[in-house]
């Protein structure tokens, strides 16, 4: 769903930050997305593709970084 469209089926319950995640080391991309192949498959091919077109980032990010921001995003 997109998130216009499924915003008033939204909880107003309140939900806590996530914490813990900036104590957590740095993993390269392919590592990091491992957990979310088994319900994402695509998942690895959109990865490769984003590290393709982040090959050399010029805002100072690594690779993989500026990868997985594409990818989130």
């Amino acid at each position: 769903m997109l998130r216009i469209t499924d915003i008033a089926e939204e909880p107003l319950e309140f939900l806590t930050p996530i914490s813990g995640y900036a104590k957590m080391p740095l993993v390269p991309l392919e590592e990091a997305i491992e957990p979310l192949v088994s319900i994402l498959p695509e998942v690895q091919s959109y990865a490769y593709v984003a590290k393709q077109r982040c090959e050399n980032p010029a805002d100072g990010l690594t690779q993989d970084e500026s990868a997985s921001i594409m990818l989130y995003t």
